[in-house]
């Protein structure tokens, strides 16, 4: 009997979606995609079955690329090698920081001069200065793409998409394929990159608008004479970091999903460490002061200070007025004078400006808390606490929001979209989670432990190629490489000591051996699971997937023993 979940036509239409998470995504997600077009089934490589590709933030770097190269006809080898220059070469960090100096020169005087546009000016060394309407007509095999970030006026996704695929925008702010057209796609990647506390958002349509841009020009006009304002375009990885939702919405009105596969490369982790509190410090040093106390010893080096200036002005004053004093040394006695009073006018007005801006400081303060509050606190005694006790509090608090937002936020938004996709059970023989992290020791065991409570539930998955101990499945070559991979930080850039430890050609490499792996496990299930519907197959449908098992497993015992062996074919090519 035939699942229904079991496409009629595998593999033919897939979706890729490449999650954030900066150079360790952008490279992660180029060394996926390249063993998809090493594969071939159905007589052309397995990348050209991609469809639709839907990209967030650094994922959207490799996908903004590839998509234009591909328009442009360019080989896949021409992409590979294009990236992995540019990603070599390229700090964007270093290269967008130079564009804030007083000298620095804007190709485009229009938008406004922060960190995120002079990104998006940098990024042009990747699109060569491409706008959207390259995608106006689709002539490669992506059917569509979707790239993604997130407006700051409704807190929903922003979708950058070619006309076909419908209005790009959200519901609350549609673009049409007129102003689409006009946006070059640097902004595009600098839209999808855009994380908050590294960048501030681009303004919607202001920050868009360039020389050949007439129709985004009349919509600032627009906004301004309806005083709708410009609308704050951050991070897709904010609303959606694996770009899941985007797949799941194209042609959603059917029983059956379009696509035969929904792939996602993801390097964001699952995981998080545990929650450890500030551990407080020796109560010596500066710790041990109170902060009324500190005040107090602060105005007592003040008083101590400006008593040393008053003795000087006296003793200099003194000498300056003895009228029979040598000329030479009266001399010197009214130049220090004058140095020691302008000194201790100086002084106090810096003094005073302190205390101004420290008054200014606590009225704002103040006004930020609110009422309720400030009544509540107004029992707590803050200037008999020690340094010693106020830290933990003050560190701890700041600890656990920093822990709300990078990881807590980020990781229930992850759960929430993937379980969009695995509690769908018309999903269950079209998808794969190609995970940076899960080839190390401590993923792979852990999912073992997982699947095994699940088994009696769930029922087992099919477990051929892929037996026995982590150490077996995986062995010691593979293991070194992901670990690394999966350790390396969430960066636009690589520094010298990891280009010295090749870092590029690790991700790469693990995006290839990893994608194989899931490749695998995959094909299993289509080809082993009983009565799923593979036997109802065209047996020429039948042989093709059983070529492509045979390909993906002589493949990963050659990345058994060399995990680079691919990765250095490829340079070649």
């Amino acid at each position: 009997m035939k699942d229904n979940s079991f496409p009629a036509q595998p593999l033919e239409k897939i979706a890729l979606s490449c999650s954030g998470g900066g150079y360790r995504a952008t490279s992660f997600h180029l060394g996926s995609m390249s063993y998809l077009n090493h594969l071939t089934y159905n007589s052309k490589p397995l990348l050209e079955h991609v469809k639709l590709i839907s990209t967030v933030s650094g994922g959207s770097i490799t996908g903004v690329v590839y998509a234009l190269l591909k328009q442009q006809n360019k080989s896949f080898f021409y992409c590979y090698h294009f990236l992995l220059h540019h990603l070599a070469k390229v700090d964007l960090i270093a290269t967008g920081i130079q564009k804030l100096n007083p000298e620095a020169v804007w190709a485009n005087n229009s938008k406004t001069k922060n960190l995120i546009n002079a990104f998006a000016e940098q990024y042009e060394q990747f699109t060569g200065g491409e706008t959207f309407s390259v995608f106006n007509t689709m002539t490669s095999h992506l059917e569509n793409v979707v790239f993604n970030s997130t407006e700051f006026t409704n807190a929903i996704n922003f979708r950058f998409k070619n006309p076909q695929a419908g209005y790009s925008g959200n519901n609350r702010f549609k673009v049409t394929k007129d102003q689409i057209a006009e946006v070059k796609l640097s902004d595009v990647m600098a839209s999808s990159s855009c994380f908050p506390g590294g960048f501030e958002p681009l303004l919607w349509p202001d920050d868009y608008i360039h020389e050949a841009s007439p129709v985004l020009k009349a919509l600032a006009s627009k906004y301004r004479a309806e005083k709708i304002g410009s609308v704050g375009i951050m991070d897709g990885g904010i609303y959606d970091n694996q770009g899941i939702e985007s797949i799941l919405n194209y042609k959603k009105n059917s029983d059956v999903p379009y696509f035969d596969l929904v792939i996602i490369s993801d390097v964001a982790s699952p995981y998080m460490e545990a929650y450890q509190p500030y551990a407080a410090r020796p109560k010596t040093g500066f710790r041990k002061y109170t902060l009324d106390g500190a005040r107090k010893k602060i105005n007592s080096i003040n008083n101590w200070v400006n008593s040393i200036f008053i003795f000087l002005l006296l003793g200099f004053g003194i000498f300056a007025a003895i009228t029979n004093y040598p000329p030479l040394y009266q001399g010197i006695s009214i130049g220090l004078f004058v140095a020691f009073l302008l000194f201790f006018i100086i002084k106090i007005i810096l003094v005073n400006k302190v205390k101004s801006i420290k008054s200014f400081l606590m009225i704002r303060i103040k006004d930020l808390i609110p009422s309720f509050y400030r009544d509540k606190l107004s029992h707590l005694k803050i200037g008999e606490l020690s340094v010693h006790r106020a830290e933990p509090l003050l560190f701890s608090r700041l600890n656990s929001l920093v822990t709300l937002l990078v990881n807590v936020f980020l990781k229930v938004v992850r759960r929430l979209n993937y379980d969009k996709l695995y509690e769908d059970k018309r999903y269950t023989y079209r998808r794969i989670a190609n995970l940076i992290n899960e080839l190390t020791q401590k993923d792979f065991e852990r999912k073992a432990e997982q699947q095994g409570a699940n088994t009696q539930s769930e029922g087992a998955k099919v477990n051929i190629f892929f037996k026995g101990p982590y150490k077996e499945v995986v062995k010691d070559a593979i293991q070194k490489v992901a670990e690394e991979a999966a350790s390396f930080g969430t960066t636009l850039w690589f520094t010298d000591q990891q280009k010295l430890d090749n870092a590029l050609s690790k991700l790469v490499a693990t995006g290839q051996f990893t994608m194989c792996y899931n490749l695998i496990n995959y094909l299993e299930n289509l080809l082993f699971t009983p009565d799923n519907g593979f036997e109802l197959l065209d047996p020429v449908v039948q042989q093709n997937l059983h070529t492509l098992y045979q390909q993906c497993t002589t493949d990963f015992e050659q990345f058994r023993n060399d995990p680079f062996f691919l990765y250095r074919e490829f340079s070649k090519r």
